[in-house]
């Protein structure tokens, strides 16, 4: 009797494209929608509200609120613009270098990516143009509201959510899939 030897499955991984066809177009469509849905946005509200002007969106769940932000997220750290600079570009900086290794990755990571980059690169051009960031989305109940934001923070937020949950949550490679 011929005894088979059992074929061993390997495991099913996405094709990976060589370098020479890596195109860094998720990333970056995705941070120029961001930068550019953020800037129109922020140029109607500067346009149409005055600064401290209030105005009730969806009841008054949602309100649109102008306020200028010097600090960082959720009005922290005012008044250290430079500090936030600094961060924004060496952060977009960053993702930018990176796009080879960012164009391998999953598309839902590499938009990821552009969230992030396109959100740091909206409220940069905020800080550098007007020495602060427009703020004017407010959400609450009375007196219970969340802080001001805006699309680009929106836009950092979601990003860095998908990248942490990718994160902590992705299956850990096989012993087998390590031994190849």
């Amino acid at each position: 009797m011929n005894a088979r030897k059992p074929r061993r499955m390997e495991p099913r991984r996405s094709p990976r494209p060589p370098d020479r066809a890596l195109k860094p177009t998720r990333l970056f469509v995705t941070a120029f929608a961001i930068v550019l849905g953020d800037q129109v946005v922020k140029k109607v509200v500067t346009t149409v509200m005055e600064l401290g002007e209030s105005v009730d969106f969806i009841g008054s769940v949602v309100r649109f609120t102008r306020t200028a932000n010097t600090g960082a997220a959720f009005g922290m750290m005012r008044g250290r613009s430079l500090v936030f600079i600094v961060i924004s570009a060496i952060a977009s900086v960053a993702i930018a270098a990176c796009w080879r290794q960012i164009s391998r990755m999953r598309p839902l990571e590499q938009t990821a990516f552009g969230l992030v980059m396109g959100g740091a690169l909206g409220n940069l051009i905020d800080r550098v143009r007007l020495g602060a960031v427009v703020d004017f989305i407010n959400i609450g109940v009375g007196d219970l509201r969340w802080p001001y934001f805006n699309v680009a923070d929106s836009a950092i937020t979601i990003g860095v959510t998908i990248l942490a949950f990718h994160l902590l949550f992705r299956q850990a490679p096989t012993r087998e899939a390590d031994a190849e």
